[in-house]
């Protein structure tokens, strides 16, 4: 005797006949999946370099194995990216809109305020007649000759 979420689930699998994906191994004639062959194993991959699903890039469950292992290794090997940056600034979802302190501001103000806090720069006096200015931040440093001081 059947459950009658059974008899629900079968009657919508019926509905949602989909047609499975190709194997893009067996389209491309690939003997085997090899972790130096960075073309292929990028067509597997996200924008952000995850790896994709089984049912997303079309493999069985053994070339899927063997994929993610192929990935895995290139990471090590540094041939692939373990991430990407996505540049991508996204507008607040409603109930996002307050910032830590509970305020609410827009994504860009509070981009632009974590950059001004970044670069808070301060004077130290070496000489008489020479100051370096130095910034918390890596790519601005930079050393400027500074007028005489007069007590």
């Amino acid at each position: 005797m059947v459950s009658k979420t059974n008899k629900i689930r079968n009657a919508k699998m019926k509905i949602r006949k989909f047609k499975k994906k190709a194997n893009p191994f067996k389209i491309d004639k690939v003997p085997y999946i090899d972790y130096k062959d960075i073309t292929l194993l990028q067509k597997f991959m996200s924008d952000r370099s995850k790896i994709r699903g089984r049912h997303m890039s079309g493999t069985n469950v053994q070339e899927q194995r063997d994929l993610a292992n192929a990935i895995k290794n290139a990471r090590e090997m540094a041939l692939l990216p373990y991430t990407k940056r996505v540049s991508s600034v996204k507008a607040p979802r409603s109930g996002e809109g307050r910032g830590r302190d509970g305020d609410r501001r827009g994504v860009e103000e509070a981009l632009l305020q974590l950059d001004d806090a970044s670069i808070a720069s301060s004077t130290v006096f070496a000489d008489d007649n020479i100051s370096i200015e130095a910034t918390d931040d890596v790519t601005q440093t930079a050393v400027v000759e500074a007028e005489t001081v007069e007590a």
